[in-house]
């Protein structure tokens, strides 16, 4: 890659990915060590509500300190939201499908009747991407002022899936783009099918899932309450077998829902983009769960690459890989040997979504 933007500019970009890494670390630690067990009286009381600084005191950040107070500012963390527990509440899923009881096991898998406590805080929406602050990647975090109940799936002690605000916030607007035959990848709890199934320009749903334990969890405790279950078609079958081994031009949309996070949807989601590319099928029609998220750790990849690259990184380097981010890395090394960029313009081209996803379309993990 040759890069002849000013220095100082290209900065900006690798400034705020590390500013970006930052902040997702801040909020692991206090979603994970902290959010959970979060005291209503001291934080009603003590802080008289005010989430921001609670949360300072927790992590024990001097509320001084007017570098981090900057740092709030750019990436919202003063701004907690407050959720209403009724715009959920009247999601279809949610008033339709009940568990009569608390637990249901089968073998290392279970389903349950999980809380949210009050004021306890989440991740309710996927990241929004600033593309014009150079690509600052804003957490949308959540909470209710009461315990909020919600049903998950469990696989020895980890959390497959949950009908929780995040679910429904994420699927929300590719639930409103698929419409004909659709291709679901992915079981889980059955909320996508089960919220496409209610549109009437939905015929058929075919669902992909290996597990066997899914799929009888599922039909014993949450099919027989889908108010259109007569369109959906359960399949035990491997999501990546399935995609090389069928025909797939019979399905308007493809939906996938393989991963719990980001970091875990990266080698599926790399192995179905080529897939797909090489089997022509129309990739504005293939929807991934939590893409933004996906595409901005490729994105930090990139820019990682760039980074080495300015300042002249022996290129031997990429000869060798140990993980899959070395093995990606490597692969636009070479994919951009000979690209030029040249200003703010260009750069902010090869960072969007719609071209990350053009680059790695021939990568073979």
């Amino acid at each position: 890659m040759k890069i002849y933007l000013n220095k100082r500019e290209i900065e900006k970009y690798l400034n705020t990915k590390e500013e970006n890494i930052l902040i997702d670390n801040i909020l692991n630690e206090y979603l994970t060590n902290f959010s959970p067990f979060v005291d209503e009286k001291e934080l009603l009381n003590n802080f008289k509500g005010n989430y921001y600084s609670y949360f300072l005191d927790k992590l024990e950040i001097d509320s001084s300190d007017h570098d981090f107070y900057n740092l709030s500012k750019k990436y919202s963390l003063d701004k907690f939201v407050l959720l209403d527990e009724n715009t959920y509440l009247s999601n279809e899923y949610y008033k339709d499908i009940k568990l009569n009881k608390n637990s249901f096991k089968e073998g290392d898998l279970s389903l349950n009747i999980n809380a949210f406590n009050s004021y306890e805080c989440f991740l309710y929406k996927d990241i929004d991407i600033i593309k014009n602050n150079h690509f600052r990647e804003i957490n949308n975090i959540g909470y209710f002022n009461k315990p909020f109940k919600y049903i998950e799936l469990v696989k020895n002690d980890e959390v497959w899936m949950s009908i929780t605000p995040h679910e429904i916030e994420t699927m929300k607007s590719d639930i409103k783009k698929v419409n004909g035959n659709v291709l679901v990848l992915g079981l889980g709890l059955g909320y996508f099918p089960f919220m496409i199934s209610l549109k009437k320009d939905i015929y058929y749903i075919d669902v992909v899932e290996l597990s066997k334990g899914v799929i009888s969890l599922f039909k014993n405790h949450l099919f027989n309450q889908f108010l259109e279950k007569e369109k959906i078609n359960i399949i035990n079958n491997d999501a990546l077998e399935y995609l090389k081994n069928n025909d797939l031009n019979k399905y308007d949309y493809i939906y996938v829902d393989l991963y719990h996070t980001s970091l875990d949807a990266l080698p599926l989601y790399l192995q179905i983009l080529n897939i797909l590319n090489i089997k022509k099928y129309n990739l504005n029609k293939v929807l991934f769960w939590i893409e933004e998220s996906i595409l901005a750790y490729i994105r930090r990849i990139l820019l990682s690459l760039i980074e080495e690259t300015i300042n002249n990184v022996d290129p031997k380097i990429y000869l060798k890989a140990k993980t899959l981010d070395d093995k990606l890395i490597n692969y636009l090394y070479f994919t951009l040997k000979e690209k030029t960029i040249s200003n703010k313009e260009e750069l902010d081209d090869l960072l969007k979504n719609e071209n990350l996803k053009r680059l790695i379309l021939d990568f073979r993990y």
